[in-house]
């Protein structure tokens, strides 16, 4: 399934999943707050009845470490397979995380991935070939109810960084550029007690967006981009070359 097809796949299973109303913590605060979104767009992804092989970011560490050990690679070649030949790594699971998949121990948290939820799309079962089939997935959430500023999106400086080594990698794999894929689902919602309704999904595609609209950078917030979702602007004809 190419990578397009996956997107409008995770939009139309994000609209007609049933389950629209779901339980959030009674004392949930800051980041944490996201949690149970997270969750629900996952959960969404693996209904039977639209299925794509989504995984937690943590769930997905596990899954490629454990392939990789099936296949007998070293936990040194591991880690310099997820590190240095995939275009996602770097970016997405932590040394941490490695090392606790490596050694079958509780996957930590890491809050600087920009991934959420992980789709792997590749076909068949050869997970090297496949290893760079990946579209990650960050999951924003919005109580419409409340007046507060745009969710940070993602920080500019990291978008920098991730440009700067993606470029450099191209140069060994240049197939890369093409398979880099974020995309921003946006979940607004209402809360009446420990439960929240979502109201509307939107799926936004990163490097489609169209930068001349962007908000400005939030100096005193982490050089953070604060966008929300539903107003971003995506221009179907721009490349990744261009949105860098």
């Amino acid at each position: 399934m190419s990578y397009e097809k996956v997107k409008l796949k995770v939009k139309e299973c994000l609209d007609r999943h049933s389950n629209k109303v779901i339980e959030i913590p009674g004392r949930r605060h800051g980041s944490a707050a996201g949690l149970p979104f997270e969750e629900w767009v996952w959960k969404a992804l693996r209904d039977p009845n639209c299925y794509l092989n989504a995984f937690l970011q943590e769930e997905f560490v596990r899954h490629i470490v454990k392939k990789l050990m099936n296949r007998h690679f070293s936990p040194d070649a591991i880690r310099s397979i997820i590190k240095r030949t995939t275009w996602w790594g770097e970016y997405v699971v932590s040394e941490r995380q490695l090392n606790a998949a490596l050694n079958n121990e509780e996957i930590p948290v890491y809050q600087q991935s920009i991934a959420d939820i992980i789709i792997l799309y590749g076909e068949g079962e050869d997970i090297i070939r496949n290893l760079n089939d990946v579209l990650i997935i960050n999951v924003k959430s919005h109580d419409v109810s409340k007046q507060s500023r745009p969710p940070n999106i993602i920080s500019a400086l990291r978008v920098l960084e991730f440009a700067r080594d993606l470029l450099r990698k191209s140069q060994q794999y240049p197939d890369f550029i093409e398979k880099a894929n974020l995309i921003f689902t946006g979940v607004y919602y209402r809360t009446k007690g420990n439960y929240a309704q979502i109201t509307e999904v939107y799926v936004k595609d990163f490097f489609k967006l169209d930068v001349e609209r962007m908000p400005p950078i939030n100096f005193d917030a982490a050089i953070q981009i604060q966008w929300h979702v539903k107003d971003m602007i995506e221009k179907p004809d721009i490349d990744k070359l261009t949105f860098f």
